[in-house]
């Protein structure tokens, strides 16, 4: 495996159900306190749980931190069919 293949890979990192990173982030469709929905190089991640908040995003490198209680990780590979709960990730800090 080359640098390039490890720094493109498609990571989740959970910690007691309370700390979760996931590696391969390519953009956040929605994101409330409880659902988070990430298109990710696997397909679409859903996330939902407790009193969920963004710690750090950055799509340059593909990370995405979030804190609170994990309730349910759905992973689709299929992008189509998924409706925007709400606003775009960048809409919702620009406001």
């Amino acid at each position: 495996m080359t640098f390039k293949d490890e720094f493109n890979q498609y990571k989740l990192i959970m910690t007691n159900r309370k700390n979760l990173i996931v590696e391969g982030v390519q953009n956040v469709e929605s994101f409330d306190d409880e659902e988070i929905i990430l298109d990710t190089k696997m397909g679409t991640l859903i996330l939902k749980g407790e009193n969920l908040h963004v710690v750090q995003l950055n799509l340059e490198n593909g990370t995405f931190i979030v804190e609170g209680l994990c309730t349910t990780l759905d992973f689709s590979e299929e992008r189509k069919g998924i409706k925007n709960k709400g606003k775009g990730f960048i809409e919702r800090i620009l406001k």
